[in-house]
């Protein structure tokens, strides 16, 4: 694949701001930029080749987890290194698939430009669904199961949490208690991070802030990294069991 040089991120980086900044989008993208970005990626002179990287392609991916496996395999000859916080390469791709990035929900800078907190990183369209298939593979699907325009709050709620993240017994469990299977979304207020007042307080077995605190009391006791999915599941106690009735 190509990468933006810094001619090309330049310009991306401009023409985003100023889109962003109009009154009229997400409305006007068609008509009032596509063209321009659809210049900025296919004139040579913004790009240069990513050794050791396949090509990029043009698929109609069902959400963000389809989206991370193509780029994991895209990008997986690379060195981790090179790619990882590489904003030339983030800014292409999200310029080359930037018609199924735009939505109401993606107004702010850091969902569609690479920027080097991790604030806003994190929140990045295209690089956290390849950095969370990187990382946990398969059990990365009950974070990125929504459409690719969106960052999900259950996806912030679990990249925002290295300690989660990076451990890959905690991802299994979270796709065990997450995941519907059947109906291939979350289940039912499975990211809800606001109390209830019906029930006085938050949603038993909820991922925030109920299994973050459970895991960081646990972190102090256990060696975590080291437990398997059958011990995790027993660690986290009765109240995560409430998912295995809920669709």
């Amino acid at each position: 694949m190509k990468i933006f040089n810094k001619i090309g991120n330049d310009a991306y980086i401009s023409l985003i701001k100023e889109m962003l900044k109009s009154s009229k989008y997400p409305e006007n993208f068609k008509n009032d930029f596509q063209s321009s970005f659809q210049n900025i990626i296919s004139d040579e002179k913004n790009s240069i080749n990513l050794e050791g990287s396949k090509e990029l392609k043009k698929i109609e991916f069902k959400n963000r987890f389809e989206l991370g496996k193509h780029l994991f395999g895209v990008l997986q000859d690379c060195s981790f290194s090179k790619i990882n916080k590489n904003g030339f390469i983030w800014n292409y791709i999200s310029c080359y698939y930037l018609s199924n990035l735009i939505s109401s929900t993606s107004t702010k800078e850091n969902r569609l430009i690479w920027m080097p907190k991790f604030h806003d990183y994190k929140r990045n369209l295209v690089r956290t669904p390849w950095f969370l298939y990187y990382v946990n593979r398969e059990n990365s699907l009950f974070a990125l199961c929504n459409q690719l325009n969106q960052h999900s709050n259950m996806c912030e709620q679990f990249v925002s949490r290295q300690e989660m993240v990076r451990n890959s017994a905690i991802a299994e469990l979270c796709m065990k208690l997450y995941y519907n299977p059947k109906t291939k979304k979350l289940r039912k207020n499975a990211a809800k991070h606001e109390k209830d007042e019906k029930i006085d307080g938050w949603h038993p077995g909820v991922i925030y802030p109920r299994l973050t605190k459970i895991v960081n009391k646990l972190n102090k006791i256990y060696d975590l990294w080291s437990v398997d999915i059958s011990d995790l599941e027993k660690l986290v106690g009765k109240e995560f069991k409430v998912w295995r009735s809920i669709d």
